[in-house]
């Protein structure tokens, strides 16, 4: 086998799928809460609460996801979540009212939360092996990154909130994104039919799993410290705390991808064969690193924060970069294929928690003045999640930990695969 392998052709559909829909929430990621507080004249706290409420949701239909990945396959259960994030942002939209935001925000919860552990579990099943599992994911993110960030640097020369149509036809681009991808997905492993009812799959029996409640727990960290806060919090503390213009808070998230689109084949070939563990944990240290730097941009000269800021995107990336093939894969590696779902959704289901915490206590804590506060909340949670990761080490497996990467499924002699 060649030193370079090509991923499998369905894994590369779903990978072009990612990046059409990802494409479409770039055009509104950096913008949705300035759009609802700014165009529609919503108070911030009320903002950050409708932010919450897909996180809510989630909470609630990431573990059915799961149960009907383990049934029907990833395939149509993640088909059906882009769907309903499509007319989530619909209704968003031409929403002018928190009662008229609400309904878009309970449907993107029903769709975002389960399209994670979804496509996860569908991307495990289009390809074989620990590397080519790794490089898939790895890739997939890099994808994901590009097309977010692609998205929002069109979006950021499009907005202008004295024109709200231009935010509109923002949420249009983003729905349309979103039934194009759901289309055009690769078919997956569909799931094996359990005839006894005493042997079918059950969260019970995958929670009865030490090593995923102990992996749980550092997902549950580091989507506090990572995405859900990123998300939410970094515009509104960008706003209010720095008064930075929402054009170049998109730059933000454009620093971020040009970071990992750049970077992440090399950190692929450094990840290679080095602890899963390891990575993690220096994902919460840089994370603290990024959070201390955003705290920067509250105060001194306008230069000054600007800089502080778009460091803060590129930083953050670069834990982006070891997260995105490491903790997904070790959550697949401890997987059986009959759990597989259940394995992913719980994981999810702590993204989903911190979905819901993240934009609710950033919007209480910026727009009541304590947004410093809410910076220290960020880097100690970012650091406690570095202390949790690296005691993890010790209950892998040499293989879960990503250290055995030489062995196919097989057990056969495999050449490593360089990105």
């Amino acid at each position: 086998m060649a030193g370079h392998e090509r991923l499998p052709a369905p894994a590369r559909r779903f990978i072009f799928t990612v990046i059409v829909a990802r494409f479409g929430a770039g055009l509104t990621l950096p913008y949705t809460l300035i759009f609802l507080h700014e165009v529609r004249h919503l108070s911030l706290p009320t903002v950050g609460a409708l932010l919450a409420v897909p996180g809510f949701v989630g909470l609630v239909a990431v573990p059915v996801s799961g149960a009907l990945v383990d049934r029907v396959g990833p395939r149509r259960v993640l088909a059906a979540a882009q769907l309903l994030q499509a007319a989530a942002v619909l209704v968003i939209a031409f929403a002018t009212s928190p009662l008229a935001v609400l309904p878009g925000m309970v449907l993107l919860g029903l769709g975002l939360g389960p399209s994670f552990p979804a496509g996860a579990a569908l991307l495990n099943g289009l390809v074989t092996g620990p590397d080519q599992m790794q490089r898939a994911f790895g890739l997939n993110f890099t994808a994901l990154n590009a097309a977010i960030g692609t998205g929002a640097l069109i979006a950021s020369v499009v907005v202008d909130v004295d024109r709200a149509w231009s935010f509109i036809a923002l949420f249009l681009g983003n729905a349309a994104c979103a039934v194009v991808g759901a289309v055009l997905l690769p078919e997956g492993r569909l799931p094996e039919r359990e005839e006894e009812k005493a042997n079918r799959p059950s969260y019970r029996e995958a929670l009865a799993d030490p090593l995923l409640r102990r992996i749980c727990v550092v997902s549950l960290l580091l989507a506090l410290a990572g995405y859900a806060s990123l998300d939410s919090g970094v515009p509104a503390f960008a706003r209010v705390e720095g008064g930075i213009d929402p054009s170049v808070i998109g730059l933000v998230f454009v620093v971020n991808t040009v970071t990992i689109v750049s970077l992440q084949l090399l950190f692929l070939r450094l990840l290679s064969g080095r602890r899963r563990s390891t990575a993690l944990a220096a994902t919460g240290v840089l994370w603290a690193l990024s959070w201390g730097l955003l705290g920067l941009v509250s105060v001194g000269s306008e230069t000054s924060r600007l800089t502080a800021l778009l460091v803060f995107g590129g930083l953050f990336g670069v834990g982006e970069m070891l997260v995105a093939p490491t903790l997904q894969p070790m959550v697949n590696a401890l997987a059986t294929d009959r759990l597989r779902g259940r394995y992913n959704a719980l994981s999810g289901l702590m993204f989903s928690i911190c979905f819901v915490l993240a934009p609710a206590v950033s919007g209480v804590l910026i727009g009541n003045g304590l947004g410093r506060w809410w910076v220290v909340g960020m880097v100690a949670a970012a650091l406690v999640a570095a202390v949790v990761s690296a005691r993890l080490r010790s209950a892998l497996t040499d293989e879960q930990d990503g250290l055995v990467s030489g062995l196919d499924a097989e057990g056969e002699r495999r050449l490593e695969v360089v990105p």
